[in-house]
This record gives C-alpha cells, structure tokens and sequence, in this order.
C-alpha cells in the first residue's frame, strides 16, 4: 500500500528566508518556530508550519560545512584502495532513499531545500509526528520509558509491532533495509498510530538481500551480525529481529541481552 496521494516532494537549490521580529523566520514557505523537537552531532530539528497550508512539520537544519568535515574511510568494493565517504554524502544517500519511500507506517519526506553555496546550509523538512518516539532510553537505569509515564499494555504494544511490520514488509518489498528498527526511531502521530522514522542508516539490498556492515544499534543487532567470521547478513531478517528486541522493550521496559559495558556505545 503506498501513498499515491501524495504530494510531490518539494525540492530547491535556494532557500530564500525572511527574519521576523519574534526570533523566528521563514525559510522557503515554511515558519520555524522556537520549538526545538531534537538535537545532534550535526543537525537540530524545529517544529515548523508550513504557511500555504498551515500543516505542521519537522525540520531538519545541516551545517553542510561540519558535514563535509566529517570524513571515514573504507576499503573499496575491489579491495584494491580506500574511498572517503562525509557525512554529508550520508546525509544526500538518506534523502535520496526516502524519495523513493511513499507509505503511510513510515514517516514522510516533504520538502529537501538545499543551499547552493559549499558552506550553506541544507533543510530537509519532514513529516510531524506529535507524540514523538514510543520510548525513550534512559542511560542511568539501564531502562525504556514512555514520555507520559504511562505502560504499553500487551494490545497496544501488538498494534504497534503490527505497524511496524507493514512498514518493513513494503521497505523489503522495494529492497530497502531500515537497519536500526528500535523503539526511539517507532515513532507516534498522537491518535495511536505509529510510523517507522530516522533513515539515517537504511540501504538499498542486492537482489538477494545479503548486505556487508553492521550499522544501526549493537542492542538490536541479530546473532548472525554478531558471529565470529561473519560475511554478510540478509538485511530484511536483521530488521525483523530488531523488531522483536522492540516488542520485547514494549513489554518490559528493558533488553533481553543486556551488557552493561556497551550501553553507552549502544545508546
């Protein structure tokens, strides 16, 4: 099932901005406001408006400029040299994958306004999901938490895995493989929907769905990602693996492998 209705995504080389006297701006049609819904290493996301349609939305703000100085190196496909990969061209492969996603259990691409100059900046707005995650971590008990304080009962915590297996089953479907399904990236829309976010670290499959690298959350990872001379692993199992270590955080709050010593690295 994919969202046919939907609007085209919104794509610019500009983003023209206009300061208002309250501290906030508009940037290309859409109203930021103060409200910070997150912050990293490279990115802080606002809660924004959209002012031809007055709808809600994140938005994610780049330094393309600190991107670029992010840098790893890898060995080539052929194993005969290395190739440099930024954060930022990371951040251009998670866009150009969520230009291809269109469902309603997975969170929404909107509008991609890029500024042209080297050091500019680059705004990625996305769809809003007003409850935010399904449960955060909390470092110092070694624990998951809801927001409100409240518990996932056995019937939500089903309803939930049910949206995330038909977010996964229409990802796969397209060889896509999210690779760090977790309870911080399931996130709510406030009326008891849930939709897969964050695909900072999704890839597109071969044909047979066998992908190299360990990327997501040590927590989530499946046994095969974790054995001794380990050679690949099919993405769409990883994912439903992780899927069940979330089921399992939406029972009991907790992890069933826990080790302590890497949780910080985890997390």
């Amino acid at each position: 099932m994919e969202g046919s209705d939907q609007p085209p995504i919104i794509e610019t080389a500009s983003a023209e901005k206009d300061r208002h006297r309250d501290g906030t701006k508009t940037i290309h049609g859409f109203l930021v406001t103060k409200t910070v819904l997150g912050e990293g290493s490279f990115a802080r996301v606002k809660l924004c408006v959209e002012e031809s349609t007055s709808t809600e939305f994140a938005i994610k703000v780049f330094r393309k400029l600190l991107l670029r100085k992010k840098r790893e190196f890898r060995r080539s496909d052929d194993g005969e040299g290395m190739t440099v990969r930024t954060t930022l061209d990371k951040v251009y492969d998670e866009i150009s994958l969520m230009k291809a996603v269109s469902h309603p259990k997975c969170v929404r691409l909107h509008a991609v306004l890029d500024e042209a100059a080297p050091n500019g900046k680059l705004y990625v707005v996305l769809e809003y999901m007003p409850a935010g995650p399904s449960m955060d971590w909390d470092k110092s008990e070694c624990r998951f938490h809801v927001q409100t304080g409240s518990q996932i009962d056995e019937s939500m915590a089903r309803s939930y895995v049910s949206d995330t297996l038909q977010a996964l089953h229409y990802l796969h479907g397209k060889l896509i493989a999210h690779r760090d399904v977790k309870p911080q990236n399931l996130l709510l829309d406030g009326r008891g929907g849930l939709k897969l976010g964050d695909f900072g670290v999704a890839i597109q499959m071969p044909e047979d769905c066998v992908i190299h690298g360990t990327e997501g959350t040590y927590e989530f990872f499946s046994p095969e990602m974790c054995a001794t001379g380990y050679k690949g692993h099919d993405g769409r199992h990883a994912d439903i693996w992780a899927t069940g270590i979330s089921l399992w955080a939406f029972l009991f709050s907790s992890l069933p492998f826990l080790h302590k010593e890497l949780l910080n690295h985890a997390f």
